[in-house]
């Protein structure tokens, strides 16, 4: 890597993943090796994406300050539980929206049956007294 450097080639995120990480991982992680894989590189890439994008204006030595104070924010444990903290009321409140469309769905769902079950006493009640008649009528005619 060395060499690579002092020829001026860029070192990929794979390169340096190896040069930087290998000899810890294969000490520390079970399967070692094996674990350092695409995904890892995947993931690096679309950090390095997202960083660009934020970033893009400003040199690269600014862009690497900038990077390292957000990292260390952002893995800063008080950061962590706050935004534990602020992941955990969204998902509240959306589990509070969803529960009340479920109410309001039920309501409707009640306002339909007590219309129906309205309806059909009017019916019924209808019947009866058209039944009524008819008897009321049978009984004077005989």
């Amino acid at each position: 890597m060395f060499q690579m450097r002092l020829m001026g080639f860029s070192i990929t995120p794979k390169l340096h993943g190896l040069e930087c990480h290998l000899v810890h991982q294969m000490r520390t992680v079970p399967g070692g090796i094996a674990m350092l894989i695409e995904h890892w590189v995947e993931q690096y890439h679309q950090k390095a994406a997202e960083a660009e994008k934020l970033w893009a204006a400003h040199s690269y030595e600014i862009q690497a300050e900038f990077c390292a104070c957000r990292e260390q924010i952002l893995n800063n444990p008080d950061t962590m539980k706050a935004t534990a903290k602020i992941a955990e009321s969204k998902r509240q409140v959306k589990r509070r929206r969803k529960e009340s469309t479920v109410d309001k769905e039920n309501r409707i769902k009640a306002g339909r049956v007590q219309v129906k079950q309205e309806v059909q006493a009017i019916m019924d009640s209808m019947a009866l007294e058209e039944e009524a008649m008819n008897l009321d009528g049978n009984l004077g005619s005989s």
